[in-house]
């Protein structure tokens, strides 16, 4: 006998294949106010980096240099340069109407002074120095020096004279300058003495000395 059995339904699908959607138009766009912003950071990023690349390829300024302090004049000879009298030698000679004292000149600083002359005021008498002139003096130096004084006459010498002094003339490399020095009541009263002693005679005070 034949016949046909009932038909099953197969519970098996058959695959489909994805729909693809296809759209028309531009990509969408990033919202303006984000891209404002990244522009905003990448151009300060690159206005820093340009900075610091400037900054550390660019040498500083230069420092100005400090101006050469002018240098200082020296002293003038007579501001450091001092005589004093040191006193008698020996006993005046008579023979030559002659009697010889001594001064210390010093110079006490600044640069070498040369003592260029050394004389006193009075004609009747004439005075020689030992050493001679000129005589160059050191900072810190004191130089003995021997006057020989002569009395050529014996009318209008210094006697009695309370200050009598030797006039001077000094060098260095600021100024000349022709000082006068009062050696004090000793150098006053030690020449008294000694001129009183080669014209002892009143009467040869008015004479020519040879």
């Amino acid at each position: 006998m034949t016949g046909t059995g009932p038909v099953e339904e197969s519970t098996y699908d058959t695959p489909t294949r994805p729909t693809e959607v296809i759209t028309s138009g531009p990509p969408p766009r990033r919202p303006r106010p984000l891209l404002r912003a990244a522009l905003a950071v990448g151009t300060a990023a690159l206005a820093l980096t340009t900075a610091l690349s400037h900054t550390s390829h660019t040498p500083p300024d230069p420092q100005p240099q400090p101006q050469p302090q002018p240098r200082p004049l020296p002293p003038r000879p007579t501001g450091v340069t001092s005589l004093t009298y040191a006193g008698t030698t020996g006993t005046p000679d008579l023979r030559s109407h002659s009697f010889t004292f001594r001064i210390r000149a010093t110079l006490t600083q600044g640069p070498p002074t040369t003592l260029e002359q050394l004389s006193q005021p009075y004609d009747e008498l004439t005075m020689t120095l030992r050493p001679p002139a000129p005589v160059v003096l050191h900072s810190g130096m004191t130089q003995s020096i021997t006057l020989r004084i002569t009395a050529r006459r014996c009318t209008g010498l210094p006697i009695g004279v309370e200050l009598p002094f030797l006039n001077v003339t000094l060098r260095n490399t600021r100024a000349i300058e022709n000082p006068s020095y009062i050696l004090g009541a000793a150098y006053a009263a030690d020449l008294t003495k000694s001129l009183r002693a080669v014209c002892p005679q009143p009467a040869r005070r008015t004479n020519q000395l040879s």
